[in-house]
């Protein structure tokens, strides 16, 4: 059983949807309190809603995570609420689904803003902060696919692995500090997330097998009490990541066997 989290001040991005909602449940569920960022006040007031039930405190803040200055307005409206952060939770992003001949620019911007700098922004502020009163967790929400690219998903692989690298850099340059970061590598997820993708979505992955959110928001509770540097969530995962890097050239193949199966 998962300790509860009673005191912890938790910054949740992407917190209305998918992975997010599921993690802002379990965290409001473990007494802790959350500060939920989403582009959608909607979405948001009715999730603190939903949660008004549960000990702890709820402060929404609507933005996107692209925009440079939500960060610092994060930031500064935690410290005013709370006066510390325990966990920054990035787990903001957008998909994409087309072949990388065929991406309009204004997607290429909108996912990177999302996937990547947006998550650089949180991260700077939150490093900043944590470095100040001595402690703190950063939890980057990344995925299996930032280990192995799939046809059609080139842009939304390559904005995972920069979250990967970023994430390892971070590791390396904080390994003497008091701050610990984890990276999350979700594989195929039951959320909203496939149905909201940019580009031209298609249903040719949708009859392979989905990890339901809760499991991976479970996931994510486990490792702001471990500490632990990487986390996968089943151990197909696992080893779909391990063989990846093993054998390249044969999972490129086995992945286009599969894909070309799936389009038929």
């Amino acid at each position: 059983m998962i300790p509860p989290l009673i005191t912890k001040v938790i910054i949740l991005t992407g917190a209305s949807a998918g992975i997010g909602r599921a993690t802002a449940v379990a965290l409001a569920q473990s007494g802790a309190h959350v500060v939920l960022v989403a582009r959608s006040a909607e979405r948001l007031d009715a999730l603190v809603t939903e949660l008004a039930g549960y000990a702890g405190q709820r402060l929404a803040i609507a933005g996107d995570v692209g925009d440079e200055s939500l960060a610092e307005t994060v930031m500064q409206q935690t410290i005013a609420t709370f006066g510390k952060v325990d966990v920054l939770i990035n787990n903001a992003g957008i998909g994409h689904k087309s072949s990388l001949a065929e991406i309009r620019p204004a997607d290429m911007r909108r996912l990177l803003d999302t996937n990547v700098l947006g998550l650089l922004y949180l991260t700077q502020t939150a490093v900043t902060q944590m470095q100040n009163q001595g402690y703190g967790h950063i939890i980057n929400i990344s995925s299996i696919v930032g280990e192995r690219p799939l046809p059609n998903m080139g842009l939304y692989c390559a904005s995972k692995t920069a979250v990967n690298f970023i994430s390892r850099t971070l590791q390396m340059e904080l390994r003497r500090s008091s701050i610990r970061l984890t990276i999350v590598y979700p594989g195929r997820t039951a959320s909203e997330f496939g149905e909201r993708l940019l580009g031209e979505p298609s249903s040719n992955w949708s009859s392979l097998a989905r990890v339901p959110a809760e499991r991976v928001a479970q996931a994510i509770l486990k490792a702001i009490h471990t500490g632990k540097a990487h986390v996968t969530i089943t151990w197909l995962d696992w080893l779909f990541m391990h063989i990846s890097r093993l054998f390249p050239r044969t999972t490129d193949w086995l992945t286009w066997q599969l894909n070309s199966r799936l389009s038929r």
